[in-house]
């Protein structure tokens, strides 16, 4: 909150709301806009506001990580076990030869490759697009709070190998071109590697823009996402996609089956399945509007056909006409009963999904929080309107650690993304900006790096599964740009260059890296999603 002193402890054992199930003619509740007054009446009111809730001690600016955050990530936030990947060389794909059809197999790519450099005229701009617009969007109607980031100057971080590793680790993958670049980036796009026999490419063209996605780790799906529709109404969509394992020239990135295609309220601001590689567990996905809520997919059901259960809808404004949107979500890896969720009401709630109870609710920031991730299994960050990245942990609810301040005030920090490698870096984006900081919970306050060739506004960032030093960024520049951050442990200035680069041909609104193939990467522009194998 506004840094009192009171206690920031969490409502214990909320309830779960059962609301109307999606595709219900039944009118959803009123969504609370974020107008700036709205949130100003909840923070001068406090206690009484919102009930069981009370302002955290945010802690200054961290001169050093705090030690709980320290031992919860495990030896003061060590390398996990795989660290950084050997050194190894690669192969990049080939584009559909019209946007948003299927690849044919030996088509010429008909959109330009992005190079480190080139301008982007885009219809709409740089921000024109819901990716870069997101605060606006959700204030509207649940819709997503996207990205963009900026300044300080960089210092020592990571060290590591090359990318060609993270795709060596999976039998057949293609590896990496050599990150020593002369003139530029490697261009993703090429054509097949030697001997491979399918696309590098493959594209969905969905009837509406596309908006939410979500890669599935489930080990019996080997190649499944999820994506979202993005339409500023009530009616929208979810589909789940799936592409053959035995891909050739013929193969389609296509609806898994037509009744996995679901109506949903509003927009998704984000879509996550069930984050377990393994088949004992239920199939379960994760969306994020006006409220939590997870369903159960059931691709082959006793009788032989499919189909999609609302399992549960999870909110934490039953005493209220209005509900405040969700910018976000993470599922808890290391205990996956656990989700934690953001909000324009300037809270962050996490959730006991199994229970179906409110585990832990805090006032987490000053403004609405635009995104969240987790740490640990009892560690979270996330990022406001405020400007800030706070750490919190859970055992210690009273205190957060603010580990990063926008350098100008009050500008909105959009996204988050917390590397499962190495906890002891993260990575964020302001909003409006074509910067990416990458940050060291062990050196608050400073970046250690600014990544900075886009030529637009930043909309999302993911780091590599199976790497420590390896992210992806994309934007309204139309551009996917892949960076090795092994070279941190020299001071950057600014002056890092990405190592592959992929032009989509349109504002890239949103992507996601495999867990399960990792090289494999998706975007969504447009009413396209798109898998590359880099």
């Amino acid at each position: 909150g506004k840094g009192s002193a009171g206690a920031g402890t969490a409502r214990q054992g909320g309830e779960q709301r059962q609301g109307p199930l999606d595709g219900e003619e039944a009118p959803a509740k009123k969504m609370k806009a974020a107008a700036p007054e709205a949130t100003q009446q909840q923070q001068e009111a406090g206690s009484d506001a919102m009930p069981g809730l009370h302002h955290a001690n945010n802690a200054p600016v961290a001169t050093t990580a705090p030690a709980a955050v320290g031992e919860a990530l495990g030896s003061g936030g060590a390398q996990k076990a795989g660290g950084p990947p050997a050194e190894s060389g690669a192969a990049s794909p080939k584009q559909t030869k019209e946007e948003g059809a299927p690849l044919a197999h030996g088509s010429a790519p008909s959109t330009a490759l992005g190079r480190v450099g080139e301008g982007v005229k885009g219809e709409h701009g740089a921000g024109g697009t819901p990716g870069a617009s997101a605060a606006t969007s959700v204030e509207r109607k649940a819709t997503h709070a996207t990205s963009n980031s900026s300044r300080p100057k960089a210092k020592a971080g990571a060290k590591g190998g090359v990318l060609g590793g993270i795709a060596s680790k999976v039998p057949g993958a293609s590896g990496m071109k050599d990150a020593k670049m002369s003139g530029g980036p490697a261009q993703i796009g090429k054509g097949p590697a030697p001997g491979q026999k399918h696309a590098e490419i493959y594209t969905y063209a969905s009837k509406d823009m596309v908006y939410g996605l979500a890669w599935s780790i489930r080990r019996d799906k080997n190649f499944r996402l999820a994506c979202g529709s993005f339409i500023e109404d009530y009616a929208n969509r979810i589909e789940i996609l799936s592409l053959d394992d035995e891909r050739d020239e013929t193969s389609q990135l296509q609806l898994a089956h037509p009744s996995l295609s679901f109506p949903h309220p509003f927009p998704a601001t984000k879509v996550m399945f069930l984050p377990d590689v393994g088949t004992s567990r239920p199939d379960l996905l994760a969306t994020s509007s006006d409220y939590l809520r997870i369903y159960n997919l059931s691709d082959t059901r006793d009788d032989g056909t499919s189909g999609v259960e609302l399992k549960t809808v999870l909110n934490n404004s039953k005493n209220s006409e209005f509900c405040a949107p969700l910018t976000s979500f993470d599922w808890n890896e290391d205990d996956m009963s656990k989700v934690g969720t953001s909000s324009i009401d300037t809270t962050c709630t996490i959730w006991d999904i199994e229970k179906e109870v409110v585990d832990t609710q805090l006032i987490a920031h000053d403004r609405e929080v635009y995104d969240i991730a987790w740490g640990g299994a009892g560690v979270f960050a996330s990022v406001s309107a405020d400007g800030s990245v706070r750490i919190f942990d859970l055992r210690d609810k009273e205190h957060s650690t603010i580990i990063y301040e926008s350098p100008k005030p009050e500008v909105p920090l959009v996204r988050l993304g917390w590397n499962k490698q190495d906890p002891r870096y993260m990575a964020t984006v302001l909003m409006d900006s074509s910067k990416v900081i990458i940050l060291d919970i062990r050196f608050p306050t400073l970046p250690v790096a600014e990544l900075q060739r886009h030529q637009a506004s930043v909309n999302m960032l993911a780091w590599a599964p199976h790497s420590s030093c390896h992210i992806c960024t994309a934007g309204d520049d139309s551009q996917a740009l892949i960076w090795d951050l092994s070279s941190m442990s020299q001071p950057l200035d600014g002056g890092l260059d990405p190592i592959l680069a992929y032009h989509a041909g349109a504002e890239i609104n949103n992507l996601k890296w495999s867990s399960l193939q990792p090289d494999w990467v998706a975007i969504a522009f447009n009413n396209n999603v798109q898998v590359l194998r880099v």
